[in-house]
């Protein structure tokens, strides 16, 4: 017993001209060689040089609840959401679609930025703490304060004091990419 075949009617019209499909577009290039969080090298450049801010992810919320703790320890210094409007709409569809409306958030982060001069300031600030706790480090080690070692350990014995030599090495601060 043999079937029929159906045959297949011409379509006369094809379903849809090339041309009149939009142009896309690929905005993130190596995806997979890249954090997904991080922003272009141009527009870090346009947002520090053109317009004197900071940018960073802060944390929003942790498996979909809100950290408002976290996020209130940034706002008290300065920083402040970004949407997508800011910057003469640089980042409008990076992060969220394009057009959208309110601060500009990914994978439970808020993008935040503030003024460069107090981005320097804090960093200074944590240069100085740094310092203070190497300086309060030495000048324990120097008058025989060292940790670990019993109370009748006499640091200005004469075999202690021979040996109790500091010495400290200079190198040249270390570059932080701006990248």
């Amino acid at each position: 017993m043999r079937t029929a075949t159906r045959q297949t009617a011409v379509r006369e019209t094809p379903v849809r001209e090339v041309a009149e499909t939009p142009r896309k577009q690929r905005l993130r290039k190596n995806a997979a060689m890249q954090n997904q969080m991080d922003l272009p090298k141009q527009i870090l450049t346009v947002l520090h040089e053109d317009y004197g801010v900071d940018v960073q992810w802060v944390t929003d919320a942790v498996l979909g609840m809100p950290t408002p703790a976290n996020r209130n320890k940034y706002e008290i210094n300065a920083w402040e959401a970004c949407t997508a409007d800011m910057f003469g709409g640089i980042l409008d569809g990076i992060f969220t679609r394009k057009g959208h409306k309110g601060e500009i958030t990914y994978e439970g982060s808020v993008l935040m930025w503030r003024p460069m001069e107090l981005t320097e300031e804090a960093r200074a600030e944590e240069r100085q703490a740094q310092m203070g706790a190497i300086e309060a480090q030495a000048r324990m080690l120097k008058n025989g304060q060292l940790p670990g070692f019993s109370p009748g350990f006499e640091p200005d014995h004469p075999a202690a004091v021979s040996k109790n030599v500091m010495t400290r090495t200079t190198r040249p601060p270390m570059d932080i990419p701006k990248d």
